[in-house]
């Protein structure tokens, strides 16, 4: 995975560059764990181009072993999606319920937002 490490306000976090490669498996979500942990962060923001189109579809499992994954290591993750992507179905109930209870996963279409609710302590 291809990665920078961002800071804001003294608070740092890894950003999965929109190229940077894809999160495809349980195996993927590790190296993303690895990530955080080389950095010292327990923060990471993802892109909409890092998600294959299986992630999208919860019948596929992979968002749940995704962020299974990253809630045992206590990662706060920030996905910067778009609404074509959430669409209407599983996926968009998910992302409504996450964004209204989880404190480790949140859904954003603006970056700026993602940022900003990764860093707030």
């Amino acid at each position: 995975m291809n990665y920078q490490l961002n800071k804001v306000n003294d608070v740092e976090y890894v950003e999965i560059l929109p190229d940077g490669g894809v999160v495809a498996s349980e195996r993927d979500a590790l190296d993303l764990v690895a990530a955080c942990g080389e950095n010292l962060t327990p923060r990471l923001m993802i892109h909409a181009e890092n998600l294959p189109p299986e992630f999208y579809d919860l019948k596929t499992r992979l968002a749940g072993e995704v962020l299974l994954k990253l809630g045992n290591y206590r990662i706060k993750l920030a996905a910067v999606l778009t609404p074509e992507l959430v669409g209407d179905g599983r996926f968009a109930e998910m992302v409504m319920e996450a964004n209204r209870r989880n404190r480790e996963f949140h859904v954003f279409y603006d970056r700026a937002e993602a940022e900003a609710w990764l860093v707030a302590e």
